[in-house]
């Protein structure tokens, strides 16, 4: 193995060590300083502030990775295969596992800090719209209101369970049985 592909093998795993200490210190600390970040990281400043020269670099960084996790969760729960419930329950679990990337990037509308990713987020989001769409049309999920407004709901629903784990209101299992739960019966056709 050359140096420089073991160099590259120790930014990769510095950067993602910076990466997923952000996240998860800024899902509950929105503010927590760059410091904070090293420390959670257990690197240096100084070599956090090679990788990542200011706060908004780090901040445009935690985006752009929360949005690659979250294309591989939908990607990943195959929202095509099965039924419009076992899809939903898939997808849903799919979000509550990355609990705290959706902290970070709705909790304090990190994702406006890039704005020129929000179309990002909808070519993400691309696929939640055909199952609820196919839901629709198979009788599943209510057509009355919009896919628009079902998927709406499914974010504000999983979010409030996520934030409900994070205040220390519900367990885990409680929060996703109760969002599972919220989703089937309360976006279900009559």
């Amino acid at each position: 193995m050359s140096s420089t592909t073991k160099e590259s093998g120790s930014r990769n795993r510095t950067r993602r060590a910076i990466l997923d200490a952000a996240i998860t210190l800024l899902a509950t600390r929105p503010q927590a300083s760059l410091a904070e970040v090293a420390e959670a990281a257990e690197v240096g400043r100084s070599t956090l502030h090679r990788y990542f020269p200011e706060r908004t670099d780090l901040l445009s960084a935690v985006v752009e990775d929360s949005l690659a996790q979250l294309t591989v969760a939908v990607t990943t729960a195959e929202l095509h295969r099965g039924t419009p419930a076992e899809a939903l329950r898939r997808i849903t679990h799919a979000y509550f596992e990355l609990s705290p990337v959706l902290l970070v990037l709705f909790g304090e509308h990190l994702i406006d800090t890039r704005k020129d990713l929000i179309g990002d987020l909808d070519e993400v989001d691309a696929p939640v719209f055909e199952l609820l769409e196919r839901g629709q049309r198979e009788g599943f999920f209510d057509n009355g209101v919009s896919a628009e407004w079902l998927n709406r709901v499914l974010w504000a629903v999983v979010y409030t369970g996520i934030a409900a784990c994070a205040e220390g209101a519900m367990t885990r299992h409680a929060a996703l049985e109760s969002i599972s739960r919220t989703l089937e019966r309360g976006t279900r056709a009559e």
